[in-house]
């Protein structure tokens, strides 16, 4: 499968767009003004300087993530991810949002469309409140509207260009993974080596040693479920006690696993008397990682200690809380939010 951080675009709609619009992304790659944004400011849009309060005392229990569903022109995704990257993401990292990555549906047994690509973007925000702040005119009183906004708004429709719809966002509460190291101390136990044949999943006693680490093309798995209801808080105390540790172990790196919320916004879905929604979005080095981490395949990996146990049984306490489960595999960038300095300008302002 192609590498998408090094492929070329072969099907946007024509040549020359596709010069034009790597000019662009380019600019913002070497950070020079666009369309002649610099110092001065345009008369029909006064300089709107700000200053800012202190940090909302706000807990982890407030942050709210949106997960916005995309669909492009065919081999747009990687422009659309420049633009973001050197345009979007500065300014919204600039009003306190933080992007988790952006990646593109993939389907590594076949499928998907000849029309378009689909795609999803993951950013997080302290609370609701700060999303809306996030929006419109409320950007401008939290950020300014100096270049960098600028830079965002030629950014947006630089995207809009290579944007085909979308199916909407969801609006996630629950936890999102830090990846911390882990202490999984070993079995006060001898072996000694039977065969050299590959373990079979009903041994007694399943030690393993591994092998060295496998390349490939990283894949996000993004899991979608119908749960029972008010089944949520219980499955992601069983996630991170007895899922996460094992699937750490085995290479794999959680992103979180979050219920659907429905504020006063357009979401991609409604609010049912019947379940909830979850989302859980995880980090494999490639898809032949994530098949080998499934039930039945993990043991050859991982072992069947007390770590697998417990991981095995909050899987199935899982599935019997779960009424419909689907899942998508994704490839793109993964964003870590890296430092990001834009200068304050020269100007001075005083109170009106």
């Amino acid at each position: 499968m192609e590498r998408l951080g090094t492929h070329r675009c072969r099907t946007v709609s024509t040549v020359r767009q596709t010069g034009v619009i790597l000019a662009v992304v380019g600019a913002f790659a070497a950070g020079f003004p666009v369309q002649g944004v610099g110092r001065g400011q345009d008369p029909a849009d006064p300089p709107r300087p700000t200053r800012n309060d202190l940090e909302r005392p706000l807990g982890p229990s407030d942050e709210v993530l949106m997960l916005r569903h995309q669909r492009l022109q065919k081999g747009a995704h990687e422009l659309y991810y420049r633009a973001s990257l050197f345009g979007v993401w500065p300014w919204f990292e600039r009003l306190g949002a933080r992007m988790t990555g952006q990646w593109q549906v993939v389907f590594p047994e076949g499928g998907g469309s000849p029309e378009f690509d689909e795609g999803y973007r993951l950013a997080r925000y302290a609370s609701f409140e700060h999303w809306r702040h996030t929006r419109g005119a409320l950007s401008h009183a939290l950020g300014g509207n100096g270049p960098n906004r600028e830079r965002n708004n030629q950014a947006l429709r630089t995207r809009a260009e290579y944007g085909l719809g979308s199916n909407g966002g969801y609006f996630l509460q629950g936890l999102t993974a830090t990846n911390r190291p882990r202490f999984l101390p070993a079995m006060d136990e001898e072996y000694e080596r039977v065969d050299t044949l590959p373990p079979a999943p009903g041994d007694e006693v399943i030690a393993v040693r591994n092998d060295v680490d496998r390349p490939g093309i990283e894949t996000v798995v993004l899991r979608y479920a119908r749960i029972r209801k008010g089944a949520f808080d219980e499955i992601l105390r069983a996630t991170v006690a007895q899922v996460w540790p094992f699937e750490d172990k085995m290479g794999g790196r959680p992103i979180g696993q979050w219920r659907v919320i429905y504020p006063d916004a357009r979401s991609r879905t409604e609010e049912s008397p019947d379940y909830d929604e979850m989302i859980t979005m995880s980090r494999y080095a490639s898809y032949d990682h994530y098949l080998a981490t499934r039930p039945g395949q993990a043991v050859s990996m991982g072992g069947n200690g007390p770590d697998w146990q417990a991981w095995r049984s909050a899987l199935e306490a899982e599935a019997e809380r779960t009424l419909e489960t689907t899942v998508e595999f994704l490839q793109g960038f993964t964003h870590t939010s890296p430092p990001s300095y834009q200068p304050g300008l020269p100007e001075r302002y005083r109170f009106r």
